[in-house]
């Protein structure tokens, strides 16, 4: 039987909640961050304890949030549509509050993304792909990552592809009629259950380093985005043509550890 663990979440939204759950069924003490009381109620129905902790603003309940948690998984959103050049300063604020209680002890699973590559890259990237962020949240997730390795003694930092599931159908990523350039990009995308199982692997198995989640397949856009737009009786996007040699995200590292995806087939044949 998995011992049981003390987990702390910093973040219990889209990603965060299902998380919740899943710590929670697998018998883990879970407890989760929340700044609306209709979200405490779901957390308590999902078996964690509830903290109301807003950072950097409402900090104060820290030091009992993560006393004696073995794990602290933090999946806050950098805001960078929102936040714009602002972005890194607050985010890294927000952030600021976690060093005095990242310990030894602790483990500290961060959500990033693969935004970090840039959409330049081309070909297979792996993590030893050099970074070259260039949207806000990108930007600001690539600090975050510095900003923990710095302070963090034992780190994993998941960089998840695009994220899809229940509440984000890929089908309306993209209006009807409107033109998307590079419809023969390959797409890289991971489902939230994949998400969710890629951070509970880590945890249990108390892996640290960084590391690619993301589906195997990469269909193109024209493939992956018309496809879908058709089952949903939606007119499918109009493509224009390029990409084809676009980033391919390897996640191989992560699925040596073990780790093993339920929706990896994205071709949906």
């Amino acid at each position: 039987m998995e011992p049981r663990k003390t987990i702390a979440i910093l973040g219990a939204g889209w990603l965060g909640m299902p998380l919740v759950h899943a710590l929670a069924h697998r018998g883990h003490a879970v407890r989760a961050s929340c700044r609306r009381e209709a979200i405490r109620g779901q957390l308590i129905d999902s078996g964690a304890d509830p903290y109301p902790i807003d950072l950097p603003a409402l900090s104060g309940p820290l030091e009992a949030f993560l006393r004696d948690c073995s794990a602290l998984v933090v999946t806050l959103p950098p805001g960078g549509r929102r936040l714009g050049e602002e972005a890194i300063t607050t985010y890294l604020a927000a952030l600021a509050p976690l060093a005095d209680f990242l310990t030894d002890e602790l483990h500290l699973v961060y959500t990033s993304s693969t935004g970090v590559y840039g959409r330049a890259a081309e070909g297979r990237v792996t993590e030893a792909t050099t970074p070259a962020p260039d949207t806000h949240s990108a930007r600001a997730v690539l600090a975050a990552e510095r900003w923990l390795s710095d302070r963090a003694a034992r780190l994993t930092v998941l960089r998840l592809a695009g994220l899809f599931g229940p509440g984000r159908d890929p089908a309306s990523f993209f209006a009807c009629g409107r033109t998307v350039a590079q419809g023969d990009a390959p797409v890289n995308m991971i489902h939230q259950a994949d998400a969710v199982a890629a951070i509970v692997h880590v945890i249990t198995t108390g892996a640290t380093g960084t590391f690619n989640v993301c589906a195997a397949t990469h269909p193109t856009k024209r493939t992956f985005y018309g496809i879908l737009s058709q089952r949903a009786g939606r007119d499918a996007p109009i493509f224009t043509a390029g990409g084809a040699a676009g980033k391919i995200v390897d996640s191989t590292a992560l699925r040596t550890l073990g780790w093993i995806p339920r929706y990896d087939d994205l071709s949906l044949s």
